[in-house]
């Protein structure tokens, strides 16, 4: 998945994107503990020469429920840090025109755009 933050809409959208990928982290553990990681495959008889595989499931089941709960706590902890990051952010832009004199100039033209930016109407 690829994530751009372009503007601010797209920083204060993060938080709930990194939500909405940490639910999908844990539906696909719920789904790989379910029906990945299932003894019963292996354990249709005694005689079974697959029966070995079967007590391997638990250790499967374990890293996939290790795996998902790391996820779904990353995500959180990164969702904090982009919160966090955002307050910051919005202080500090507030905070820019009592640092700036007001100038005004409605005959200059505007400045182009940056190489790289697109131009702004």
């Amino acid at each position: 998945m690829d994530l751009f933050v372009r503007d601010w809409e797209d920083l204060r959208r993060l938080p709930g994107v990194l939500d909405e990928t940490a639910a999908q982290a844990a539906d696909i553990t719920a789904h790989a503990v379910t029906w990945v990681a299932r003894r019963d495959g292996f354990e249709p008889s005694p005689v079974c020469l697959l029966r070995p595989l079967a007590e391997a499931m638990d250790g499967v089941r374990a890293a996939f429920e290790a795996a998902g709960r790391t996820a779904v706590a990353e995500l959180a902890d990164l969702v904090q840090g982009v919160e966090a990051a955002t307050r910051v952010i919005e202080a500090s832009d507030a905070a820019v025109p009592a640092c700036l004199p007001t100038v005004t100039a409605p005959d200059l033209p505007a400045l182009p755009a940056p190489p790289g930016l697109p131009e702004v109407a």
